[in-house]
């Protein structure tokens, strides 16, 4: 019998890593504010804050589009980027329990 796909399923190609690499690659300046940052890709400032969480938050694809197109890559290309950064900690399997 086939399992069923519930909530409890863990991705591991986690949102996490995704802030993360925002915000050390993109939002790195100390001296530039979350409304700033917000201006400049698009979004509301409250997103940016979330994004800067320790663990990060859910961040919709797209925020994430929105947020590429502004920084100027494809959504493939960072992508890539994270993983290249994070690879060896990342699994884009999934656990069913």
């Amino acid at each position: 019998m086939a399992s069923k796909n519930t909530n409890k399923s863990k991705v591991y190609f986690s949102n996490k890593y995704v802030c993360k690499f925002i915000t050390e690659e993109w939002l790195s300046s100390k001296e530039t504010s979350t409304r700033k940052y917000g201006k400049l890709y698009g979004v509301n400032y409250h997103v940016i804050e979330k994004i800067q969480q320790k663990d990060g938050y859910n961040i919709p694809l797209s925020t994430l589009s929105t947020m590429c197109f502004n920084h100027g890559i494809k959504l493939s290309e960072f992508f890539k980027l994270v993983e290249k950064k994070y690879g060896k900690f990342l699994n884009d399997g999934y656990e069913h329990r």
